[in-house]
């Protein structure tokens, strides 16, 4: 226990003495990772297991303040199935995306929220090719170890469109992820 509050008063005051690098005039790089894995029991017996992960990064510029616009390319793998099949598909996105800090720039924990649109081109391995288009919305916490690295807490929607679907796929993720503020 004493360890514990040991460990953790050091890094109170470590975090005490760090500050965001939120600035106009600096680049973010960086990226996140999340997963999911979901069971569909039909009440007629039938089944599938589902499988999704996902990696995006981001490559941006504070125009302002606590305001960067940027780059956003991504990369997803479903993995779907039921008695029968495995459906694997490989997705590749890329588009642009804007985020928003919301507390003062030297605060060793900040808020964040971040909007994203990609194209995307999806693969799977029955051959099929088709385009998407996905709206993403995403908050988060990014906590600061120093003024240039922060590491992130995230939690967003999704929305999946295909041109050769009438459907959508919807979806809640949770991600983890590193991301660098670098001074011009």
């Amino acid at each position: 226990m004493k360890k514990n509050l040991t460990l953790f008063s050091i890094l109170l005051l470590t975090c005490s003495q760090v500050f965001s690098q939120l600035n106009k005039n600096t680049w973010l790089i960086g990226g996140n990772g999340s997963y999911r894995s979901s069971k569909y029991e039909a009440p007629s017996g039938t089944f599938s297991r589902q499988v999704l992960v996902q990696l995006s990064g981001n490559i941006g510029y504070f125009l302002i303040d606590k305001f960067a616009i940027g780059i956003k390319p991504g990369y997803g793998r479903t993995e779907v199935k039921d008695y029968v099949d495995k459906l694997i598909n490989n997705s590749y996105q890329l588009g642009p995306f804007v985020r928003y800090y919301f507390l003062q720039k030297d605060k060793p924990v900040n808020i964040f929220s971040e909007l994203s649109y990609q194209y995307g081109i999806t693969k799977t391995n029955q051959g099929i090719s088709k385009n998407s288009k996905n709206f993403s919305g995403n908050g988060g916490c990014a906590v600061f170890f120093n003024s240039s690295v922060a590491l992130e807490f995230t939690l967003g929607y999704s929305s999946y469109l295909y041109n050769n679907n009438t459907g959508k796929v919807k979806s809640v993720l949770a991600g983890i992820g590193f991301q660098f503020h670098l001074e011009k």
